[in-house]
């Protein structure tokens, strides 16, 4: 009985001392610094980053994981392990045979020890430039409307001339400051411009929509000219009004001198702009994207009553139905040119090339680009 009762007050005595006095040691949080959750990195340029875990006593077990959204499971690519050590840096290498997709989900597992507990740091990889076969163009651009960013790019923001490309900012400004029903009388100033198509007459009378559609498909010169005087008053007056608007837009590498891109001295854009441009006028206009999905014209000007058919110049109308047109353009010193749209994935692209070699490689550059956009794009892994 005497030893029962001891029993029993010893047992009273334990339970009244303080809880630390018995309680079991606490695994400790681990952290992992020195890498983002976000990275940006061209896929021929080897990707690491020196990370440091806390704690490391003991030595952790460190895996970097890809998800498999197939399987719907992170796949371990590789695993580490850290010096004993309070705590230690080791260096992840994000393996190129993995990066081979537009964007991925990878994560950094920090396994738990004896001492510390588990930890996982999520990360998402972008891949600029993966694979696109080499193209003749001098720059490039391939632009996201929705998500507003380059997915593709070889010196986008290098000035060059744009050439017809131009008209693009023409039909912009028509489209906002005039009825396509209304008219425009032709100026012996836009009669007698070069490179118009159809051949205008001094006095007779555009439709708006005539003058939109023959710059956009044959890419008349005296069409814009003629918008630029209806519109701006002047060439002069409607450059003003192109790098008033080039500038709203946030285009810093773009400068008007004329509404139809032939050659002049201070006159030039780049790919990067040419993308936003088209990224701007698309989803706002239907008449603009009706237009530059046209094939063929046909219209009767108003006073002399002259019966005219243009066509496209753009020739990859039956390339695929996820192209929905473009604007070319070309000039002795611009060499050959191309913008355009196009739909993948329910995302709308748009494309540029400047300086293309010849008239056939500004079409197999922009393809090119194209197949970048369904392999990917608009893909993860």
């Amino acid at each position: 009985m005497k030893k029962l009762l001891s029993f029993s007050l010893a047992f009273l005595f334990l339970l009244s001392l303080p809880q630390y006095a018995y309680a079991l040691p606490q695994p400790e949080k681990t952290t992992v610094k020195g890498i983002s959750s976000s990275i940006t990195a061209s896929h021929n340029k080897k990707l690491s980053r020196v990370i440091t875990v806390k704690p490391a006593t003991g030595g952790r077990t460190v895996r970097l994981q890809l998800y498999l959204s197939g399987k719907d499971k992170y796949k371990t690519i590789k695993t580490y392990h850290t010096e004993d050590a309070p705590s230690a840096k080791i260096r992840i290498v994000f393996p190129k045979k993995w990066r081979k997709k537009r964007t991925g989900k990878w994560r950094i597992l920090v396994l738990k020890s004896d001492t510390a507990k588990p930890t996982i740091r999520n990360i998402t990889v972008t891949t600029k430039n993966i694979v696109v076969k080499k193209v003749t163009a001098k720059a490039v651009c391939v632009y996201c409307v929705e998500d507003k960013k380059v997915v593709y790019g070889v010196k986008i923001n290098q000035r060059r001339k744009q050439a017809s490309t131009t008209k693009v900012m023409t039909s912009i400004l028509l489209l906002e400051n005039a009825k396509l029903k209304d008219t425009t009388k032709i100026s012996k100033n836009a009669a007698d411009t070069l490179y118009s198509h159809p051949v205008m007459k001094a006095g007779d009378v555009y439709s708006n929509k005539d003058l939109l559609y023959t710059m956009l498909l044959p890419s008349s010169n005296g069409s814009a000219v003629a918008v630029a005087e209806e519109i701006g008053g002047s060439v002069s007056g409607f450059a003003d009004m192109m790098n008033a608007k080039a500038k709203k837009l946030g285009l810093k590498n773009t400068r008007f001198v004329n509404p139809h891109g032939l050659d002049e001295k201070s006159n030039y854009s780049t790919a990067f702009d040419l993308c936003r441009q088209m990224a701007y006028i698309y989803p706002k206009s239907k008449s603009f994207r009706k237009a530059i999905s046209t094939s063929s014209y046909t219209f009767t000007t108003k006073k002399y009553k002259l019966k005219y058919t243009v066509k496209t110049t753009d020739e990859l109308k039956d390339y695929s139905s996820k192209h929905k047109g473009g604007k070319t353009g070309t000039t002795t010193i611009a060499g050959c040119c191309f913008t355009s749209v196009y739909v993948d994935g329910g995302k709308t692209y748009t494309v540029a090339v400047l300086g293309s070699a010849d008239n056939e490689s500004r079409f197999s550059d922009t393809k090119k680009l194209y197949s970048y956009i369904d392999k990917y794009a608009n893909t993860s892994y």
